[in-house]
C-alpha cells in the first residue's frame, strides 16, 4: 500500500515503528483512565506528605493493595508516579499536577473527564461524525446547558475543572492585555469560574468596577468567593443568560471560552448583545484557542471534538472563522494577542 503524506505532515514517535506508535497512541485510552483513578483516590495528595507503599496507600484510600500497586506500576511506567527499590512510590513533576491544593492542579478536571457521562459521549463520536449532532444531546434529550440548569449538581461537578483551567487562562489574559484606562469590566460566562478573572483585576485596579454575569448557580457559588476577595464593594453579581442579554455600561466585556461552545447563530446573538450593551469605545476580548492550519499537533483540535460531542453546535474556529462571524455582529477584529497557554485574546470594536 502507498501512502501519499503532506510535506508538512510531521513524525509522530519518529523513533518507533510505525505499528508500535500506532499501538501506543491507542493505549492513551487506557493512561487517561488510570490517572483518573489516580486523581480520584488523591494518591498525589498524599504523596505529598511523604512518599509511600502501595500497601499504605491503599490503607488510606480503603481500596485493594494488590490491584492499587498494579494502578501505581502503571502510572510510574509513564513518568506520573515514580517506584523506589524499597517499593514506595514517590511524586514526580507530573504527578505534582495531580494534587488538589495546588493552584495549577488538574485534578479537579482530570476527575470530569474521567466521569462515565464523559466516557458515554466519547464512546459515541462515531454517531456524531454520522449525524453532526452532539451525544450529549441524543443521551439526554436535551442539550448541554439546558441539562445543566436542570440538574445544578452536575453543573457543579462539571464546573471546577473549568475554574482551574479559567484560572490559568485568566492570569495569561491578566498578564497579556493593558486593561488601562477602562472603568467598567464585564465578565460574561455560562458555567464559568467564580471570579478568577475580576478578582486579580479589580484588586490590582483599585478604582475599576466589575460584574460577574452567569447562570444562577453558578453566581450563588461566587458569592462567598468575591465577598471573601476584598472587591466585594466593586464587584456586581448578576445572574442571566448571555444569550438574552448581558450587563450594560461595560468597557469591555471578557468572554472566556464561551463562543466556541455556540454555533455561529447562537454566537453572533452573544456578540450583538454584548455590543448593544457596551460603551461607545467598548471592546470585546475573546479568549479562546485559535486553530492554526497545517498538521502540526495543537491541543485544539482535539477539544475540536470535545465541542462536537458536547455542546449546541460548537467549534474552535480558525482567525478567518473568528473575523467572520465577527464581521457578521457589528465587529471589527483589532488583534489577536498570543499568550503562553494554548489561547489567544481576540480583541475588537464596533465596526
Amino acid at each position: 500500500m502507498t501512502t501519499t503524506i503532506k510535506p508538512n505532515a510531521p513524525k509522530v514517535m519518529p523513533d518507533l515503528p510505525p505499528q508500535v506508535a500506532m499501538l501506543q497512541m491507542l493505549g492513551g485510552m487506557r493512561v487517561a483512565r488510570i490517572i483518573y483513578t489516580a486523581s480520584a483516590l488523591r494518591i498525589a495528595d498524599l504523596l505529598a506528605e511523604a512518599p509511600k507503599t502501595s500497601q499504605e496507600l491503599a490503607e488510606a484510600t480503603k481500596t485493594h493493595a494488590p490491584s492499587l500497586y498494579r494502578v501505581l506500576r502503571a502510572l510510574a511506567s509513564v513518568g506520573v508516579f515514580a517506584e523506589d527499590e524499597d517499593g514506595r512510590f514517590h511524586l514526580t513533576p507530573n504527578g505534582e499536577f495531580l494534587r488538589h491544593d495546588t493552584p495549577d492542579a488538574i485534578g479537579p478536571m482530570v476527575n470530569v473527564l474521567g466521569e462515565d457521562w464523559h466516557w458515554q459521549v466519547w464512546g459515541r463520536l462515531l454517531e456524531s461524525v454520522q449525524t453532526g449532532e452532539a451525544a450529549f444531546d441524543r443521551i439526554h434529550g436535551m442539550e448541554l446547558y439546558d441539562y445543566c440548569q436542570q440538574n445544578p449538581d452536575f453543573a457543579r461537578t462539571h464546573g471546577p475543572s473549568k475554574t482551574s483551567v479559567s484560572a490559568r487562562a485568566s492570569a495569561a489574559l491578566l498578564a497579556n492585555y493593558d486593561f488601562s484606562g477602562m472603568s467598567k469590566v464585564v465578565d460574561v460566562a455560562v458555567l464559568g469560574g467564580y471570579g478568577n478573572t475580576l478578582i486579580p483585576l479589580l484588586t490590582a485596579n483599585p478604582t475599576m468596577q466589575g460584574v460577574l454575569y452567569d447562570l444562577p448557580f453558578v453566581i450563588e457559588g461566587a458569592q462567598p468567593v468575591i465577598a471573601a476577595s476584598g472587591i466585594g464593594d466593586r464587584c456586581e453579581l448578576l445572574h442571566g443568560h448571555c444569550l438574552d442579554s448581558v450587563p450594560t455600561g461595560g468597557d469591555a466585556y471578557v468572554l472566556m471560552f464561551v463562543i466556541h461552545n455556540w454555533d455561529d447563530q447562537r454566537a453572533i446573538k452573544i456578540l450583538q448583545n454584548c455590543r448593544e450593551a457596551m460603551t461607545a469605545t467598548g471592546k470585546v476580548l475573546l479568549v479562546e484557542m485559535v486553530m492554526p492550519s497545517g498538521n502540526d499537533p495543537f491541543v485544539g483540535k482535539f477539544v475540536d471534538l470535545e465541542s462536537l460531542l458536547t455542546t449546541p453546535g460548537g467549534y474552535e474556529r480558525t482567525e478567518a472563522q473568528y473575523r467572520s462571524l465577527l464581521e457578521t455582529a457589528g465587529y471589527r477584529l483589532t488583534r489577536i494577542i498570543p499568550t503562553q497557554t494554548a489561547n489567544s485574546i481576540l480583541e475588537a470594536e464596533k465596526a
